[in-house]
């Protein structure tokens, strides 16, 4: 009889084993953003990333069976880094202009996230609703913040909060995909500043997430 372990036995927990899962999933989860970067997920493949995570096929399998299951699990930990739950409308692009800076500073997964939007775009691929849900909740929250704002007699009244929200995740969205073909000449969180005191009024300084 083999001695090895078999996949469903590393993850025993009376082995330890889902501390090790978890770590792998990790690694599995990290692997594949990096893959995916360099080669968008149409040209991703599921062998490289075992490779890349350095674990075999088959145990890449038992965490992630699809490579859509992947792709879902490298979104939502990006999700996860940059959650925000702002007060108020100020707080918010406080919080946006630091995202911006920090995606400036590390542009790689902002390349990432800009091609899967863009093949995500095609209604068939496996990212499509969440780009869509994400994009809807995006624009809900700012145009929430908006609309408070113009209660609280801070923002002109006759402005549509949907509708300079969705300029504004528009601005976000088209600078980020300037910003690599200018050499360093178009820097998203400037412009993403100056648009975000425009509608509010007064400087906002960057707050930046843990």
């Amino acid at each position: 009889m083999s001695s090895s372990l078999s996949v469903d036995q590393a993850d025993s927990p009376a082995l330890g084993g889902y501390a090790t899962g978890r770590a792998t999933k990790a690694d599995i989860v990290d692997a594949a953003f990096h893959v995916f970067n360099e080669s968008g997920y149409v040209g991703t493949s599921v062998r490289e990333i075992a490779r890349r995570a350095g674990i075999n096929h088959a145990t890449l399998l038992h965490h992630f069976p699809k490579k859509s299951d992947l792709l879902q699990a490298v979104l939502e930990h990006r999700d996860e880094l940059q959650h925000i739950d702002p007060s108020d409308l100020a707080e918010l692009f406080a919080l946006l202009l630091g995202l911006a800076i920090r995606n400036d500073q590390h542009p790689g997964p902002v390349r990432l996230f800009t091609l899967l939007a863009a093949e995500a775009s095609e209604p068939s691929h496996p990212a499509h609703a969440y780009f869509q849900r994400r994009t809807d909740q995006l624009r809900a929250q700012i145009a929430h913040h908006i609309g408070q704002a113009q209660a609280a007699g801070a923002v002109a009244s006759d402005l549509d909060p949907t509708m300079a929200a969705t300029q504004l995740i528009a601005l976000w969205e088209g600078l980020q995909l300037q910003a690599p073909l200018t050499n360093g000449a178009v820097v998203v969180a400037d412009y993403l500043r100056l648009a975000f005191e425009n509608l509010l009024g007064r400087p906002v300084e960057p707050v930046f997430l843990d």
